[in-house]
């Protein structure tokens, strides 16, 4: 798995790119420092993830999300702040952001439901069923796979991939890969 982390503090973004190199699944870690350093860097190579800090009444991070969104749409974006950060930042979620990872003891191990908006997040006693084609499907957004590559690898074409697409988002009832692959890690889908 490919990450970006973007973050205008050197020590976050240096300090979270040191904790996952060498995890197990992550191949692939780059910094970015400004919005600009993050879309070249995803278009050069897009990465399955992209980690973005926020900080209360700092509008670097939300407007980078807001920028690579614009650029790459469905690039999996996760955002991660202290916990105050949902509340006390006006726009830190942007539209397309599938989550935000909670600072806890200085690391930030869970994804907290509550920055996705509750209309598009399933309730996490509800888990639906996905097909295994739905399933393959979901893993290849996972991966930042688009739809040729997907349906390149599972034989379908890429009007059948799109197809799985949208009948993944209304089991999910959300709008977009990025919250998708997001709910999918929620439901225990992915891992």
């Amino acid at each position: 798995m490919a990450i970006v982390v973007y973050a205008d503090r050197p020590n976050t973004r240096h300090g979270i790119a040191r904790s996952l190199r060498g995890a197990p699944g992550i191949g692939r870690v780059e910094c970015a420092a400004t919005s600009d350093e993050l879309v070249r860097r995803y278009t050069r190579s897009p990465a399955d993830v992209v980690l973005i800090a926020v900080r209360p009444g700092e509008p670097s991070g939300p407007a980078a999300a807001a920028t690579l969104l614009s650029i790459a749409p469905d690039a999996s974006v996760i955002m991660f702040g202290s916990p105050g950060t949902i509340t006390g930042a006006a726009g830190a979620i942007v539209p397309g952001v599938g989550g935000f990872l909670r600072k806890c003891d200085g690391l930030y191990p869970e994804l907290t439901v509550a920055a996705v908006p509750h209309d598009i997040a399933p309730p996490e006693t509800e888990r639906p069923h996905l097909s295994d084609c739905e399933l393959q499907v979901l893993w290849g957004m996972a991966h930042g796979k688009r739809n040729i590559q997907i349906g390149a690898d599972l034989a379908l074409t890429e009007d059948s991939v799109k197809s799985h697409c949208k009948r993944i988002f209304r089991k999910f009832g959300v709008h977009d890969r990025a919250e998708a692959v997001a709910a999918g890690f929620r439901a225990g889908f992915l891992s």
